[in-house]
């Protein structure tokens, strides 16, 4: 029969392993061992509320508008696209709901 890591981890624990010794034996970090030893499971990622879901590159919009991607910079630099800088460099990123927004407008 199987025993799981957590068991094995709690196990090590009773005998009185530090957490890195635990790690070492079962080829985890001393932080892993630790989270497992006390329950905390991975944040799962949720598909419903990606935050870049609906996010655009300056490539996407310009295929998306049948526009150049230089026309697509400099509607944003003027205010006719809302825009989103992110990053050290300032990408640009826009949502899919203003890019929308927008189309209705024209």
């Amino acid at each position: 029969m199987s025993v799981s890591r957590h068991e094995q981890v709690i196990n090590l624990r009773k005998a009185g392993l530090t957490y890195a010794a635990i790690g070492r034996r079962l080829t985890l970090t001393r932080e892993r061992a630790r989270q497992i030893a006390k329950g905390v499971t991975k944040a799962k990622k949720n598909p419903a509320r990606d935050p870049l879901d609906g996010v655009l590159t300056t490539a996407q919009v310009a295929e998306f508008l049948n526009v150049h991607v230089n026309t697509v910079r400099r509607w944003s630099d003027r205010g006719i696209l809302v825009t989103y800088r992110i990053g050290p460099r300032g990408d640009r990123r826009f949502r899919q709901r203003d890019i929308d927004n927008f189309i209705v407008r024209t």
